[in-house]
C-alpha cells in the first residue's frame, strides 16, 4: 500500500465522510478513509462511522433504496390484490358456468334418452313395470337437477333476507307515517286553539 498522509483535522475528516456517504469520493479518498479507520486508533468522534465505512469499502458500495421505493411497493401490493380479486371472480363464474353446463347436459341427455327410447315402443308388456321404470328415470333426473341447483341456495337465502329487510322497512315507514299523521292532527288542533284564543281576545 502506498504511504498516505493521514494528518487531517476533524473538519476535513467530516467532509471526507460526508462525500463518501453521498458516493462522491475518488479512489484516493477511499484509500485515505481505509487508512484512517483501519488502525486501532480512530480519530475522535468517528467511532460510529468506522465499522460502516470499513464494511462498505470491503464489500463495495451498497446501493441506496431508489427514490420511488414506496410507490413500487404500493403498486406491487395493488397488483397482488387485483390478481386475488380476479381469481375469486373467475372461480365464481367458472362455478356458475359449470352448473349451467351440467343442467344443459342433463336436459339434453334426458331429451336424447327419451327420443332413443321411442324406437323401442312397447318394450314393457306390463304397464306396472313401465311405470316403475319411468318413475326411476324421473327420480334420477330429479336428483341430478337438485344437485345442480343446490349451488343456488345461498342466492335464495340472500333473496329471503332482502325481502325480510324490505318488510321491516315498510313497517317502519308505516309507523313513521302514522306518527306524522298524529302530529299533523295535534298541529291542526293547536292552530284551531290559537284561532279560538285570537277570537276570544278580539271579543
Amino acid at each position: 500500500m502506498n504511504s498516505i498522509n493521514i494528518n487531517m483535522n476533524n473538519q476535513e475528516i467530516r467532509r471526507l465522510i460526508t462525500s463518501f456517504f453521498e458516493g462522491e469520493t475518488t479512489e484516493e479518498e477511499e484509500k485515505l478513509l481505509r487508512a484512517l479507520f483501519s488502525g486501532d486508533q480512530v480519530p475522535g468522534g468517528f467511532e460510529a462511522e468506522k465499522e460502516y465505512i470499513l464494511f462498505c469499502l470491503a464489500n463495495g458500495n451498497i446501493k441506496d433504496a431508489s427514490n420511488n421505493l414506496e410507490g413500487k411497493i404500493i403498486r406491487a401490493i395493488d397488483k397482488q390484490g387485483i390478481k386475488a380479486e380476479s381469481k375469486h371472480s373467475r372461480r365464481y363464474y367458472l362455478m356458475l358456468l359449470s352448473g349451467a353446463a351440467a343442467i344443459m347436459l342433463i336436459v339434453f341427455g334426458t331429451y336424447f334418452f327419451i327420443n332413443s327410447r321411442k324406437g323401442f315402443r312397447d318394450t314393457y308388456s306390463d304397464p306396472a313395470i313401465a311405470y316403475a321404470e319411468t318413475m326411476k328415470l324421473l327420480m334420477d333426473v330429479s336428483s341430478r337437477l337438485n344437485k345442480g341447483t343446490s349451488a343456488l341456495r345461498p342466492v335464495s337465502k340472500l333473496s329471503e333476507m332482502t325481502d325480510m329487510s324490505r318488510e321491516k322497512l315498510n313497517e317502519t315507514s308505516s309507523t313513521i307515517n302514522k306518527s306524522l299523521l298524529k302530529l299533523n292532527v295535534l298541529k291542526e288542533v293547536n292552530s284551531d286553539k290559537n284561532i279560538n284564543d285570537t277570537i276570544d281576545i278580539n271579543n
